[in-house]
């Protein structure tokens, strides 16, 4: 059975540590102390094996994780990678700026390894279905004159399965108000009168 790949970055060597010991039991894991190691090694790497999800902490020195996460989201080769960030910055100001530069959660330090072990293997299942499911029309989403972020992309792809926003709230793990912000916007992007229309995005 092939192992998941997840990246690690952070710049407190003992959480690293910490983190690397719970999650190699299941996880293929590689961990960097600093963006611009992660970042030199992600582009440079040539097996062709991209992570499956990269745990990131936003405060560190040098390139913070906001930066770090730019620059993954610039790349066409990295831009899809689910990215979760692990930080112990807990006021709603960050909260709502990393949500809104498409990271798909926002854990906050200490979280237990329970904790950490469900949301990673929530991410990696709802991930893996998405890219298997092919339920939207992707060459019409290619043509969007603005596209979807991925964040948007995993809102649509629940609506297609003609989901609440109640029950997208749940399964993303965001909160209702976010979760309609987002639906609002897979509205307007997709040129929906209504929720249903979505059926026209359908394979």
């Amino acid at each position: 059975m092939n192992r998941k790949r997840i990246v690690i970055i952070d710049d407190d060597a003992e959480t690293l540590e910490l983190m690397v010991r719970q999650l190699e039991v299941l996880y293929d894991l590689e961990g960097f102390s600093s963006g611009e190691d992660a970042l030199e090694a992600l582009m440079r790497a040539k097996d062709g094996r991209l992570p499956s999800l990269i745990l990131l902490d936003i405060s560190m020195p040098g390139m913070d994780g906001y930066e770090v996460l730019r620059r993954l989201k610039e790349s066409e080769r990295y831009k899809m990678i689910p990215v979760v960030f692990l930080t112990g910055m807990t006021d709603e100001v960050s909260e709502c700026r990393g949500l809104e530069m498409d990271v798909v959660d926002y854990l906050k330090k200490p979280v237990s390894g329970k904790v950490l072990f469900a949301r990673i293997q929530h991410y990696l299942d709802l991930y893996s279905n998405a890219a298997g499911a092919g339920s939207l029309n992707e060459y019409m989403l290619e043509a969007l004159s603005s596209p979807l972020t991925g964040r948007e992309l995993d809102v649509a792809k629940l609506m297609a399965e003609f989901r609440s926003d109640s029950e997208i709230s749940e399964i993303l793990f965001i909160s209702k108000p976010y979760t309609k912000k987002l639906v609002a916007s897979v509205k307007e992007k997709l040129m929906l009168e209504k929720r249903g229309d979505i059926r026209r995005y359908l394979t």
